[in-house]
Parts: C-alpha cells; sequence; structure tokens
C-alpha cells in the first residue's frame, strides 16, 4: 500500500496536496474533510493527536503519511523514532499506552473494543475525552485509509 498507482513508485505527496487534487472538483466535500481533521487535532493535546496519526500510519503502512511530522505537535523525532516499541518504551506513559491500545484494538477489530480499554482512557482524558479520542481515531484512519486509496487509484504523473 501506499504506492503511486501502476508504476509503484511510493507517493511523497503531503496528505493534503492528494485531498486537493483528488477533491479539486469537490470542493465542499473537501472543506468537510478538511474541517473534520481540523476538529480532532482541536480536541486533544496536539502531541496525543500526532502519535496517533503516526502509529494508524504505522499500522496501515502509510509510507509517505509516517515521515510527515505535524508541525507545533511537540512530538520530537526520538519519540517517533520509538513509535513501534510504545508498549514498552519509556518515552510513552500511562496515557499514551491506553490510548494507544485503545487505537491499535480499533484499527484490528473495532467490535471487540472492551470496556476495560475504553474506562483506561476515560481516566485520563474524562469521559469527554474518551469520546473526543474515538472521533479523533476515526478521522485519522479515514484520513489515511482515503489516502491510501487515492494513491492507489489517482497516481500523480510519474517523471
Amino acid at each position: 500500500m501506499g504506492t503511486g498507482g501502476a508504476s509503484g513508485v511510493p507517493s511523497a505527496e503531503p496528505t493534503q496536496a492528494v485531498l486537493d487534487r483528488v477533491l479539486a472538483a469537490h470542493p465542499d466535500v473537501a472543506a468537510d474533510l478538511t474541517a473534520a481533521y481540523g476538529a480532532a487535532w482541536a480536541a486533544l493535546d496536539p502531541a496525543l493527536v500526532e502519535i496517533t496519526r503516526l502509529r494508524i500510519a504505522q499500522m496501515l503502512g502509510a509510507t509517505a503519511e509516517s515521515t510527515e511530522r505535524t508541525p507545533g505537535s511537540g512530538v520530537d523525532e526520538a519519540t517517533v523514532a520509538e513509535l513501534t516499541r510504545w508498549p514498552t518504551s519509556p518515552r510513552f506513559g500511562p496515557r499514551e499506552r491506553d490510548c494507544l491500545t485503545l487505537t491499535e484494538q480499533h484499527l484490528i477489530d473495532v467490535a471487540n473494543v472492551s470496556a476495560e480499554q475504553t474506562d483506561a482512557v476515560a481516566a485520563h482524558l474524562g469521559p469527554e475525552g474518551l469520546a473526543n479520542y474515538v472521533n479523533v481515531i476515526l478521522v485519522l484512519e479515514q484520513r489515511l485509509r482515503l489516502r491510501l486509496a487515492w494513491d492507489r487509484l489517482f497516481p500523480r504523473e510519474q517523471p
């Protein structure tokens, strides 16, 4: 996944550029997707959103997205380098571990998200924060899956 179509060349095009290019004829849809993404970032700590975005990108094989960084998120490269080892890395505390546990379960098998997983996130973020975090997961996953699909369906012109 994450290839630029028949050429097999990985897309390095930033997600917003993919959205802009593919949805050029549908500005209302592009605006709604951009608004949902902005709301996700406004709902929670940007560092938590960034590590969630990057972990989802890693899990989905979104290589180009994995290399992008969100300015102002507060996540440093040393933390990013440890992200695949989040369950045991000292760079991640209980809040991040509980949130990433929920994120991974959601991506792997949303029907089996447990009360223990959601309760653990709610203990850190509160009930409203849990609802916001689930929405963040949904928005980030949707955006990444769209990008991966669009990279295949609407490849950029390759030189």
